[in-house]
């Protein structure tokens, strides 16, 4: 049994993901253009599923209450209504035209630059 699993080795071989809703993971699913099941507990959690489910890209399930039976159904929803998957290929998408980093370290160059 592994103790953690890099996300890069593991979302290009999953077809929907679910998760407490945070960042990380949050980022890789969409990165990756996978649906979710979020049952987010705490820190930015809650923000993070809740603009996840505005934007179509996951069903968000009370951590507390839901159930395996409420898990379950939770997964078949988001892998049997394309709707789901279609939007987290376009959030995938819009990602995939961000700039780099080199862009953060050409602001940040900027920022200690003597005025001209």
């Amino acid at each position: 049994m592994e103790r953690y699993l890099p996300h890069s080795d593991i979302l290009p071989r999953c077809a929907a993901v679910v998760s407490h809703g945070g960042s990380g993971t949050v980022l890789g699913a969409l990165a990756h253009g996978l649906p979710s099941v979020l049952l987010p507990m705490g820190a930015d959690q809650p923000w993070n599923a809740a603009r996840c489910e505005e934007l179509g890209v996951a069903v968000v399930l009370d951590a507390m209450r839901a159930t395996p039976a409420d898990v379950r159904e939770a997964v078949s929803t988001v892998l049997g209504d394309p709707s789901y998957r279609v939007a987290a290929e376009r959030v995938r998408d819009q990602i995939r035209t961000l700039p780099g980093p080199e862009h953060a370290v050409r602001l940040l160059e900027r920022l200690v630059e003597p005025d001209g």
